[in-house]
């Protein structure tokens, strides 16, 4: 571990960064004091940081084995390329990494668990889609949702065009069985495990041409199923399946549907509405994405479900579900009003605080560089009705339900002090204290937060990790420390930053 930086400390290292990085074009220099949490990827970078990483998409966490996984969608370019401290072989269908927690939640080698493939680059599309199966059908390709359950098995979604239908699969720590399969063209987002073994999962981007009512996305959850029974793997889609989705077990029942609208919306919206400040129509997303099962009662038969829809400005749907018999009725709902944090940014995939609130994520935070800036940010600037800030997004976001009554909306905190990256998702560990995180994209790093107290992610450390590749193809990680601030003096920065 390095040598703790206070922001007080980080003041006096502009020599050191001046000369690494003389031709600096951001609009946050990496010599300003502020750079570890605004300019968190470059900056961990310059600190000697492993920024090799590719496709680095779910994070989930197995607290009865006390293990950490992690999914590498694809395996290629800043991974492969025999540069760097990552010099892997080539795989296209990607791979998911486990690592060992120690006793302070600390990983200390990430090795892999699950390798996808073979490929092969001959395979042809037959579907309207394009999709084909150049990954091996019984094998994953290109992972990209995880979850554990309490049972300790690994729920693996996948995100891929090299698969004629996207699957769904299930690792019990011997076998890999698919499922659930999707409509071709769609992806598998928001693999989550309800405390009573309830798999919920949603049907993102599917293609016109998908049967009804998966032409448009829909989130769902399979009735008559329980995470730990035993099933008959789903088979690999023919004839009109192609364009369906089938389960192995159970019945897959849609909770909401992009279009569809919301049950007691206050402002009588609809699944996948993005408005406006001024409260005219943007856009209908058709992504949803990451879901947060919140439980209201101990039985967890009653339950907010804040989903995800990937778009820019993002969105998040909240219902509010109760269980009937082997349904669920969906009570009443909004679209979370996202105003105050100026907006959210390609909301992600997402994950449930030990606390018991939702924590969302903004994916490929926009570049502030000089040159480009603002056609980075057009769509946040059309959605504001005035010019938007590029460091406003690429952070976690929580949201919490209300328990003082005092409002019938959900609350919104952006989490400034955690860093900015491209955030697929992120983790709290058992300490709830200690954060893992997806930094998906090329030339990426993997990264720690650690807040100074309990259950408040305001404030802490981060953390980015040096790997050092090891002949079983596992890494030794050295975490190296950034920064320790507020996101108070960090939300405060970025209003002071120079917008020219």
């Amino acid at each position: 571990m390095k040598k703790k930086l206070s922001l007080i400390a980080l003041a006096g290292l502009s020599c050191v960064v001046t000369n690494v990085m003389a031709d600096d074009d951001r609009l946050l220099s990496l010599k300003d004091p502020m750079a570890p949490f605004l300019e968190t990827r470059e900056y961990a970078k310059q600190m000697g940081a492993s920024a090799e990483f590719r496709k680095m998409e779910g994070v989930a966490y197995d607290e009865k084995n006390n293990k950490l996984y992690i999914a590498m969608s694809s395996i290629d370019k800043t991974m492969s390329d025999g540069e760097g401290d990552i010099k892997l072989e080539e795989n296209k269908c990607g791979i998911v990494y486990e690592a060992a927690l120690d006793a302070n939640q600390n990983i200390s080698n990430l090795k892999p668990l699950i390798v996808g493939g073979g490929y092969d680059k001959s395979v042809k599309s037959t579907v309207s889609s394009g999709f084909k199966d150049r990954c091996d059908v019984n094998n994953v390709a290109n992972p990209d949702g995880l979850y554990v359950d309490h049972h300790g098995n690994l729920w693996i979604s996948e995100d891929t065009s090299d698969h004629t239908n996207n699957m769904l699969w299930r690792w019990d720590g011997q076998k890999l069985e698919r499922f659930a399969t999707v409509p071709t063209g769609a992806e598998i987002t928001g693999i989550t495990v309800t405390p009573n073994d309830e798999v919920l999962f949603n049907v993102q981007h599917p293609s016109a041409m998908s049967r009804f009512p998966y032409n448009r996305g829909v989130i769902g959850i399979v009735n008559g199923f329980k995470a730990g029974d035993s099933f008959t793997p789903v088979g690999v889609p023919t004839g009109d399946d192609v364009y369906d989705v089938k389960v192995a077990s159970g019945n897959y029942q849609v909770l909401a549907r992009v279009g569809a609208e919301i049950p007691g919306d206050i402002r009588g919206q609809k699944f996948g509405q993005v408005n406006r400040l001024d409260g005219s129509l943007k856009e209908m997303c058709n992504q949803p994405d990451g879901n947060m099962f919140v439980p209201i009662t101990s039985s967890s038969d009653e339950a907010y479900l804040f989903t995800n829809f990937e778009c820019r400005p993002g969105n998040t749907a909240k219902m509010y579900l109760k269980k009937n018999g082997e349904s669920w009725s969906v009570l009443d709902g909004e679209n979370i009003n996202y105003d105050g944090v100026h907006g959210t940014w390609n909301n992600c995939n997402a994950s449930v605080t030990p606390w018991n609130t939702g924590l969302t994520s903004e994916e490929y935070e926009p570049l502030a560089n000089k040159a480009g800036w603002k056609e980075n940010v057009v769509d946040m600037t059309d959605y504001l009705g005035a010019q938007a800030n590029p460091y406003d997004y690429g952070f976690p976001v929580e949201l919490i339900p209300d328990t003082r009554g005092e409002s019938v909306t959900t609350q919104v905190v952006k989490h400034y002090a955690m860093g900015r990256l491209s955030y697929e998702m992120s983790r709290v560990m058992k300490d709830h204290k200690t954060v893992y995180s997806g930094d998906d994209g090329t030339g990426v790093i993997l990264s720690k937060f650690v807040a100074d107290k309990e259950g408040d992610l305001s404030a802490g450390t981060i953390y980015a990790a040096k790997v050092a590749q090891q002949p079983d193809q596992s890494f030794n990680l050295e975490w190296l420390e950034l920064a320790r601030g507020n996101s108070g003096d960090v939300y405060d920065a970025i209003r002071k930053v120079e917008l020219k």
